[in-house]
């Protein structure tokens, strides 16, 4: 199968389609939740016509422009589905195999569609469209391929059963008739001053190679082409990638770029009318910019040494930035280089970042999720407020890290009165970590960003527990279900964005059934950290841990040790021979073993009688059973001597 074209310039497209299996886009990674959240759902449910064929699934990327939600298209496709050869060609007419377009791009293009169809892609006013369909999502990216989200069918005259016509061929297969489409786009021979200009500037940057490809990219994705006017010239200052690297944060923080309509804006800025040379600029001029801000030139002589020559030299500066090399004169006007961007500065950028909060980029952090930053971060800010204590609580044994990875979420938060509200304050932690509790968790994250202008009145968007909510507002009141937002569009960063509400969503007190004794201690026990040593675990053969058995160690009976010692070293100083000190060496190990022996034995010097000490206190150490509560700290010493705790050496 031939792979579609892009196109740049089509005059009209010839196409025969036959009835033979189509090879579709491979779209097993769309799910129902991301259809429903961006309104496309009914278009996709259309391709239940490919049911009953024997599709091959293509490993090629692809592009599907989608329709959102029409009831009045909807009626007309589904009028369709008594001859479902026609839908089929409705869907493959949305279709582009082998591209996943980017349709930010400066000026218009053509594509041609899995259907034969071309669409042409145009920028008006800032605004792209699709033939006649507005664009409102240029790139949403899904597994192999893109989505763009329009607002109506491409191809609206499909909709009507009339307007095309299905035949059999000779073969039994159905087939349709020559399609013949013009399309309407303009001689490609008759090229503007301001598209040869745009042309030409982007030529040039292609060829420096470096040095200029981020304001390259910026430009590509302008309007500014919807700014330039036929039989002008204009002049563009161009900031180097170090200009904008200065204002990129090292690890982790706030890029000004990463705001569109600000990137747009500067973009626009560093134009202006006019052909202007270094040579004819005269200091002090003063410009306006296309984008309405004004430059002003500064313009220097300064003695140059070179070689032993002396030479006068011209430095430009525009708004003070200096200008670097000389002019690079193009089609329609003259490019300039500069050293740094214009219109942009500290206060510039801390006001913007007040602003957007959520372009942010976020530490790495290597807990509490790896895998899953916008829970980790989302978790840590809401464990400092004394309002989330019981959320923090639930998605602390919750294990949500696999189901929310990446970003791109919103999360409902209930405060701790909420959780009151309905009897959940009291229940164990672990209460919302499976089961229908875990579902009910889920059920207050959507897999999409959304904005506080994204809730519409009877808006509904698709959680990920397959619950529903429905968006009720008036004025600035916005009700989720039955729930309030108390507080709106609390950014995580660029990760997601929380929204905190007075009630827990799809549940009530009478849903909430009562814990039995039982229950909670399987809830605590399932996630409790216990010392007990598990049945599984093979213990230690008796023959290796006599020697820790009944006697205690020597380190641990200072008193003996020392006095038996210290009456040895004296007698060293007394004058007594090495076979002395060997011998009275001898009596003191004799002695602590004696002293020792008779401890184990619960008797002591002035107990040494044939009395035995109770039971508890006949060895040092008792035999302590772990359970799931006990520390895991080492017990302290016992002296079995009066059966007090000894607590003056303890054990690390």
């Amino acid at each position: 199968m031939a792979l579609p074209l892009l196109v740049l310039c089509l005059a009209s497209v010839s196409v025969s389609v036959t009835g033979a299996p189509p090879q579709l886009p491979d779209t097993s990674g769309i799910d129902f939740v991301l259809t429903d959240n961006l309104n496309v759902d009914q278009f996709f449910s259309l391709w239940l016509v490919f049911n009953n064929d024997e599709v091959k699934m293509s490993e090629e990327p692809f592009t599907i422009f989608a329709p959102r939600n029409n009831e009045a298209s909807l009626k007309d496709a589904q009028n369709l589905l008594a001859q479902p050869d026609l839908v089929k060609k409705l869907l493959m007419d949305h279709i582009v195999l082998g591209l996943k377009l980017n349709l930010n791009l400066t000026g218009d293009f053509t594509i041609t569609t899995l259907g034969g169809r071309t669409v042409n892609v145009r920028r008006i006013n800032g605004t792209l469209y699709a033939n006649g369909a507005k664009i409102l999502e240029p790139r949403v990216e899904v597994p192999h391929g893109i989505l763009v989200v329009v607002d109506n069918y491409l191809f609206p005259e499909e909709l009507a059963p009339g307007n095309q016509t299905v035949s059999s061929d000779s073969t039994g297969h159905t087939a349709e008739s020559l399609v013949t489409i013009t399309a309407d786009v303009p001689d490609s021979s008759k090229t503007t001053n301001a598209t040869s200009f745009l042309e030409s500037v982007n030529q040039v940057l292609s060829y420096l190679k470096s040095g200029v490809k981020v304001f390259q990219q910026f430009l590509g994705n302008s309007s500014v082409s919807q700014l330039l006017k036929d039989g002008e010239e204009y002049t563009v200052f161009v900031p180097t990638d170090h200009a904008f690297q200065r204002w990129h944060p090292i690890d982790w923080g706030f890029y000004p770029f990463s705001v569109p309509e600000f990137t747009e804006e500067i973009i626009v800025n560093h134009f202006v009318k006019g052909n202007w040379r270094q040579d004819s600029i005269k200091d002090g001029q003063k410009l306006t910019t296309l984008g309405g801000r004004e430059i002003i030139f500064e313009k220097k002589e300064a003695l140059e040494t070179k070689d032993d020559a002396r030479g006068a030299s011209v430095s430009l500066n525009v708004n003070g930035v200096p200008v670097v090399n000389g002019d690079t004169p193009v089609e329609n006007g003259n490019i300039m280089f500069i050293s740094e961007v214009l219109f942009v500065d500290e206060d510039v950028v801390q006001r913007l970042h007040q602003q957007n909060k959520d372009k942010e980029t976020p530490p790495l952090l290597a807990f509490t999720w790896m895998n899953s930053q916008f829970i980790s971060h989302a978790y840590l800010a809401l464990q400092k407020d004394p309002r989330f204590t019981h959320v923090t609580r639930y998605i602390n044994l919750a294990d949500v890290a696999p189901v929310i990875t990446g970003h791109g979420y919103t999360f409902f938060v209930p405060t701790d009165k909420a959780f009151k509200e309905i009897g959940l304050n009291a229940k164990p932690d672990a209460y919302l970590s499976r089961g229908e509790g875990f579902k009910l968790l889920l059920n207050h994250f959507v897999p999409t960003r959304l904005y506080n202008r994204d809730f519409s009145n009877g808006q509904q968007y698709k959680t990920l527990g397959g619950k529903t909510i429905h968006v009720k507002r008036i004025g600035d009141n916005i009700t989720l279900n039955d729930a309030n937002i108390v507080e709106s569009e609390v950014f995580v960063y660029n990760l997601g964005t929380m929204y905190y509400i007075d009630k827990v969503l799809f549940v009530t007190k009478d849903d909430i059934p009562e814990t039995t004794e039982t229950e909670a201690t399987d809830l605590e026990t399932s996630t409790v950290w216990t010392t007990k040593m598990p049945d599984d675990v093979e213990t230690v053969p008796s023959e290796l841990s006599e020697e820790g058995g009944t006697h205690p160690d020597i380190l641990l009976e200072p008193d003996i040790a020392v006095e038996m010692i210290s009456s040895t070293e004296a007698s060293r100083l007394d004058g007594s021979t090495e076979s002395d000190v060997r011998f009275e060496s001898d009596m003191v190990i004799d002695m602590i073993n004696s002293t020792l022996a008779s401890r184990v034995e619960g008797r002591t010097d002035e107990n040494n009688s044939d009395t035995v000490a109770p039971p508890e206190v006949t060895t040092i150490y008792k035999d302590v059973a772990p359970t799931e509560f006990t520390s895991t700290e080492m017990p302290e010493n016992e002296n079995s001597s009066n059966g007090n705790l000894n607590s003056s050496i303890p054990l690390k």
